[in-house]
């Protein structure tokens, strides 16, 4: 898990600092136990504590909040004036990426179309009569509560629901629909960096068969509480019980088997979630105004997705505070701490590691030449030192740090690049903080391979 490194760039903190408000921690909710280690998060607890924070309260100096609600109306008192050493596992604005209509009504091919109710009113009948052969699933705008109707017993008057077409025709494993859980760090905006954790993904596959389909039996279609876990399906159980593959490895075989390509799936996966938070990002930047810098935020997520027959890839939500408990499915722990027990050994590894200027720079032959006293020749020349502005200077310093301690995740975007290779159309749409970063992680790539991904 990449926990974010607390110290500021240039400041010289004492042992005795080091030891008593730079590791400390607290969590809150105001409707779930969370001070309880044994409890909903055991393993957030457990991880932190193993890399050296220690539990505390508002009341104490402190380094790192771990919130499982959305903190930044009840606890924006405390957190409008952080100090430059104090972290937030939530970004301000980020509800427009993880509230559950927002994201249901963006525009994306990866997104089944939905309506609000009743304000989309006569856009979703419109819909319905040029798609006679859709369905539709009813959700509440909060709650978790699903069900598929025809457009008929659909309350249009309601304002507490939205509608989303369904995806009919799932692909299934052994009989079984199932969705898959990425997970997924944001650790800036304005330059935007998100990352994945590559080492498994999570399968939840309903209890029933889907065939024979009936809308009434919600178990056929709909994941609970209650799913069917990778080790009860028959094909996945020797593959990942016997064998020791994650989650994603044995769904892998299996889709092989049936004569398909998961890589080209696991590529649209990345693109959708890449789009979400492309789309999303000027929400954030806009509610950042409010806080003295972004450099205080990082936030995990959960995006959930379905497949059709075709492994087309369909993106449904973006959990704000995913499940990291693993009391109903003691065996997805090794999801939930795998990368945590990872970063452990990389914490102490790369704790005394400095970035500094020589690790940002790039583009040494265009620096020493056409740029050396032009800056606004070229859009790589504001990359080059006497040209680098201080908030872009710090973003990827942080950067660096990111690259040297991101264990088992992957970079999602900027996105996967070519070395030698300078795709100018990934630039077109983006901000100028973001075509900044993206060629300089291009410079990067074109230095070393291994920051080409």
């Amino acid at each position: 898990m990449i926990i974010p490194n607390i110290k500021s760039d240039n400041s010289k903190i004492s042992t005795k600092e080091y030891k008593t408000d730079r590791r400390k921690y607290w969590v809150y909710s105001a409707y779930n136990d969370v001070e309880n280690k044994n409890g909903l998060l055991k393993h957030v607890h457990l991880v932190l504590e193993r890399i050296g924070y220690e539990k505390s309260s508002n009341t104490t100096p402190w380094s790192l909040l771990w919130s499982h609600d959305y903190p930044f109306r009840v606890l924006y008192p405390n957190l409008h004036r952080l100090k430059p050493n104090q972290m937030v596992n939530h970004f301000p604005g980020t509800g427009f990426i993880t509230n559950k209509v927002d994201l249901a009504t963006s525009n994306s091919k990866y997104i089944p179309k939905a309506f609000k109710l009743p304000a989309n009113k006569n856009e979703f009948l419109k819909y319905a009569s040029m798609n006679k052969n859709a369905l539709f699933l009813e959700k509440h705008n909060q709650h978790r509560g699903v069900f598929l109707k025809n457009v008929s017993e659909i309350d249009l008057s309601s304002g507490e629901s939205f509608v989303q077409e369904y995806v009919q025709k799932p692909f299934l494993v052994d009989g079984h629909k199932f969705d898959i859980g990425v997970y997924v760090v944001l650790t800036s905006v304005n330059p935007l960096r998100v990352y994945y954790y590559k080492g498994d993904v999570l399968f939840r596959y309903c209890p029933a068969k889907y065939y024979p389909f009936d809308p009434k039996v919600l178990d056929k279609y709909v994941v609970g509480d209650d799913y069917l876990p990778t080790w009860e399906v028959p094909s996945l159980t020797h593959p990942y019980s016997a064998l020791g593959f994650t989650m994603k490895e044995a769904f892998d075989t299996y889709v092989r088997s049936k004569g398909k390509d998961p890589a080209i799936m696991w590529a649209e996966v990345e693109k959708a979630i890449s789009e979400v938070f492309l789309n999303k990002e000027h929400h954030i930047i806009e509610a950042l105004k409010n806080y003295p810098s972004g450099d205080n935020f990082f936030e995990m997520m959960r995006f959930d997705l379905v497949v059709d027959e075709d492994l087309k890839v369909y993106l449904l939500e973006a959990n704000m505070s995913p499940n990291l408990s693993s009391a109903h499915y003691p065996p997805n722990q090794r999801v939930f701490e795998r990368e945590k027990k990872e970063r452990k050994k990389e914490q102490s590894q790369a704790e005394n590691m400095v970035s500094a200027q020589k690790n940002i720079a790039v583009w040494s032959d265009e620096c020493s030449t056409k740029c050396r006293d032009r800056c606004e020749i070229s859009p790589v020349c504001g990359l080059c030192r006497p040209c680098l502005g201080a908030k872009l200077r710090k973003s990827l310093l942080k950067a660096h740090k990111e690259f040297l301690h991101k264990g088992d995740f992957k970079r999602l975007f900027p996105p996967e690049m070519i070395q030698k290779q300078l795709a100018t159309e990934q630039l077109t749409g983006l901000n100028k903080m973001n075509q900044q970063q993206y060629l300089w992680y291009q410079g990067k790539c074109n230095i070393d391979i291994t920051w080409c991904k």
